[in-house]
């Protein structure tokens, strides 16, 4: 049986101050010391929430906190706060064998925080090290528990405390905290109503969309394409704000403008709201101008395969058999040599060349030989992007599958046909 630890760990011995801090926190909870400095607290929903709850924790009592998880079979990770402020975190991949990047882990404050020097070192250096080892990655858990003084925060989640007997509990010296009675809402209604009017006013509009049950969705339909905001849910106490183009399907809105990945976690109605009006102080200042900058041009796209790529497959003993109409906005254009397809799609509101070939019945797509073949490839190429925002770069991306389809070409003359499917 795996271990899964889900914990927040706080630099405080007053237990009274703790157990009035957890209780704003609404969510039931079981506290209990972890060593001399430091009390554990296991919550009911910690796995959704612990990240938050722990910022929350910092700020409220004014101190240092860990979020911890640790899943045996597959990795750990702490995020770890002061006063309010995230200041370190690290994630230990057993699956992957890889981790975050170790400067984050913030060992500079780890080691003003830390019990055991040594353990700190053998952690720091395990994570530097230029060609980890999985027993290194394995045994990093135990180098940061020592580290801390943590050694008992193992196999501790609300569910598991809960199943302790009173005799064991009083032996930890846990007890559980109920919460303050609280007002149950609605996490769709609250992002309409503190986004949905003024996203109207920016041309964006609310629509459904029932198979993205988990995600809403803010539309401006312009010239037949998409553009928007999404609010994903994730399913749990987590929001994270995406925006969609042609070109994009999901980029991370707070990527754009900080480089950093951004969700935001809450307890309840008031850190939700809050998390929203700052969400949309950035799509107003960041989102939304990239949206804009990265509108889809007009133009005939039927055109440049009559210009471009009629005359670079007939080079290579191909006629076009069909073209759709309004290529722009979805379809197809086929060419053929012998029982050989090549077949160029524009799916509907999408800004992309998506090619495949078709050898006798099997169908297979181009960007899997780029990928197949991607350490002997030239880097130009193993960099390819057919995607496009207007006329000219539809031309560079139709010139950038003719160089992939000639190195192709060249591999099936040379070595036979490649095996690689959709």
């Amino acid at each position: 049986m795996s271990e899964f630890t889900f914990a927040i760990l706080i630099r405080e011995t007053n237990k009274a101050k703790a157990s009035s801090a957890l209780r704003k926190l609404h969510v039931h909870s079981c506290l209990f010391p972890a060593n001399g400095e430091w009390l554990a607290v296991a919550t009911e929903n910690a796995a959704e929430s612990g990240a938050e709850q722990a910022r929350y924790l910092s700020a409220e009592l004014k101190t240092h906190s860990f979020y911890f998880i640790h899943a045996e079979d597959h990795g750990w990770h702490y995020d770890l706060f002061e006063h309010g402020e995230r200041k370190g975190t690290l994630e230990i991949n057993y699956e992957t064998y890889d981790h975050s990047n170790p400067d984050h882990a913030n060992f500079s404050l780890l080691k003003k925080l830390a019990v055991n020097e040594v353990a700190l070192a053998r952690l720091k250096n395990g994570l530097h090290a230029r060609n980890a080892q999985i027993d290194d990655l394995l045994i990093s858990v135990e180098h940061f528990r020592q580290a801390l003084g943590f050694e008992t925060i193992s196999w501790v989640s609300f569910d598991y405390m809960s199943t302790l007997s009173k005799d064991q509990l009083d032996e930890v010296g846990a007890v559980f905290i109920e919460p303050t009675n609280r007002k149950r809402f609605s996490a769709d209604s609250i992002i309409l109503e503190v986004l949905e009017e003024p996203l109207r006013q920016m041309g964006y509009f609310h629509e459904e969309r029932p198979e993205m049950s988990d995600e809403i969705y803010f539309v401006k339909r312009e010239n037949g394409f998409d553009y928007g905001l999404i609010i994903d849910k994730n399913g749990r106490k987590r929001i994270e704000p995406r925006l969609f183009t042609p070109r994009h399907k999901r980029l991370s809105m707070f990527y754009i403008g900080t480089g950093q990945i951004k969700w935001f976690d809450y307890a309840d109605e008031r850190e939700l709201r809050r998390h929203l009006e700052e969400i949309l102080r950035f799509f107003q200042k960041i989102g939304d101008p990239w949206i804009r900058k990265n509108r889809i041009e007009i133009f005939d796209a039927n055109a440049i395969y009559i210009e471009l790529a009629d005359r670079f497959m007939t080079e290579h003993s191909f006629e076009r058999i069909h073209m759709d109409d309004h290529l722009l906005f979805g379809g197809e254009v086929v060419y053929q040599r012998d029982r050989m397809q090549i077949v160029f799609t524009h799916f509907p509101q999408e800004a992309w060349i998506v090619p495949y070939l078709v050898e006798d019945t099997e169908k297979k797509l181009l960007t899997r030989f780029v990928y197949e073949n991607k350490e002997t490839l030239p880097i130009d190429i193993r960099t390819i992007d057919f995607s496009f925002r207007n006329r000219d770069e539809c031309v560079k991306a139709m010139q950038q599958v003719f160089d992939v389809l000639r190195l192709y070409f060249n591999h099936q003359r040379v070595d036979g046909p490649m095996d690689f499917h959709v």
